[in-house]
């Protein structure tokens, strides 16, 4: 015969829907939080050109003003 109780095995399957809906969830919080740092990306990198551009400018009005 078996030795497996009907009661424990209904709760570990219930058990295993309950996990199984939390990582379906978890994996659509982790496709919406890899979205946000793929936007966070692009901005970094505008900020970055941003201030290369900016620190490129003062660097060629330093040396015309000042002939460094």
């Amino acid at each position: 015969m078996s030795d497996v109780d009907p009661k424990e095995f209904g709760a570990l399957q219930a058990d295993v829907r309950t996990l199984i809906n939390e990582i379906h969830l978890l994996r659509q919080e982790m496709a919406q939080v890899n979205a946000v740092i793929n936007r966070s990306k692009g901005a970094i990198y505008m900020l970055m050109s941003a201030s290369g551009l900016v620190g490129s400018a003062f660097t060629i009005f330093a040396t015309k003003v000042f002939g460094l």
